[in-house]
Parts: structure tokens; sequence; C-alpha cells
């Protein structure tokens, strides 16, 4: 495989649903250094967005896409965008740092993986080619700011991406007690992610001795 695109993206999640995405399964098969980061970065997705569909206060992030409604509310869609965009990023950063503290040969593919999720996620999201580019063009840039807190293993660099976490849901909030159950809350939903991280395709990631 010389490129990773949107065509094999598709067929690769195709191909793998028909085996629920068993990782062993998986792995099993495959023989190239890029062909395991673009596994691990399906997983890897699949935790992300985890993260975000555990949160309580994910009826008022409402994410959609739609064209009729991108022409007739632009700046509302360009807000949704943003929040769908930096949300999703820095939860794949949270995954990301939890991945690296697991295997630490995988932080010199680092680039690579956060572009293979990103195909995973694109390609889940039904993102077509102008906002495929758009949306990675903003995760590299997001990447760029925060790889020394992502590749960093201290609580507080943990801390630090919660934060940035819930600062990318704009919910708009003033009261300092609301912003702090809505932190206290996010912060256990992303332990409980980590916590559940899966090891299971860690265990068949390690045997790949090539990386």
């Amino acid at each position: 495989m010389t490129e990773i695109n949107i065509n094999f993206t598709k067929f690769w999640q195709n191909k793998y649903k028909l085996i629920d995405y068993d990782p062993k399964s998986i792995f099993v098969e495959i023989k190239s250094k890029k062909n395991v980061l673009f596994a691990i970065s399906f997983f890897l997705m699949i935790m992300s967005v985890e993260i975000l569909f555990n949160q309580p206060f994910k009826k008022r992030i409402n994410l959609f896409h739609n064209n009729f409604f991108r022409k007739v509310f632009k700046k509302k869609i360009e807000k949704l965008e943003r929040i769908q965009i930096n949300s999703f990023a820095y939860s794949l950063f949270l995954m990301c740092q939890k991945l690296f503290e697991e295997d630490e040969r995988l932080k010199k593919y680092a680039k690579e993986i956060i572009l293979y999720t990103f195909y995973h996620w694109s390609s889940a999201e039904n993102l077509n080619n102008y906002n495929h580019k758009i949306y990675l063009n903003k995760i590299n840039s997001l990447w760029d700011i925060n790889k020394n807190l992502i590749l960093s293993r201290t609580y507080d660099s943990r801390i630090d991406l919660i934060f940035l976490l819930y600062k990318s849901f704009e919910l708009g909030v003033a009261d300092k007690k609301i912003i702090k159950k809505n932190l206290s809350v996010l912060i256990f939903s992303v332990s409980k992610a980590q916590k559940e991280f899966r090891y299971d395709v860690l265990k068949e990631l390690k045997k790949k001795k090539f990386l």
C-alpha cells in the first residue's frame, strides 16, 4: 500500500466490519508498518468518539451536517463544525497520550497515527472532499500546537488536554460551579475511556516487532 486515501479507508472499514473489527483477525494478516499504524488508528478513532458520546451535555453540541442548512445558517454551521473538529481532536490527543504511555515505540509515528485516525473519522463522518481537507488542516494545526502536551506523560499535561477539550465544546457557561461540575464529569469520562483502553488491540500490536 503506497498511499492511504479515502477510498481505501472505506474499503478497509467495510472489509473488517464483516468480522466485527476483531483485532486478532486484523493484525494477524498485517505485514507492513504502515498497515499496523492504520489498524491501530481505527481503534483510536473509536475510543476517541467514545469520549464524546459519553458527555451529558452532548445534546447541546448537536453536531450535524447538511448542505441546505450550511447555506441558510452559515454562522451556526461554522460554530458546530469548529466544535466538531476541536472536540474530536482533543479526544484523539488524549487517547494518543494513553497509547504512547503504553507503547513508547509509537511516539516516533505520532504524525502518521494522527493522519490515519483522521482518515478513519472522516470516512465514518462521510465528509466530502472539501471538508476533508479543511478538517485535516485544522487537526494538523492543533497537533503542532499541542504535541508537547500529547507526548508528555505528566498528570498536568493530561489535565491541560482535558481542559482544552472542555473549552472546545463552547458551552458558554459563566457559572463557576457549573463549569467545575462539567469538568469533573469530563475528567471522569476521559479516565473511564483510558481505563477501558483496548488492551486486546495493544496485545496484538505489541506482537509486531518491526515497528
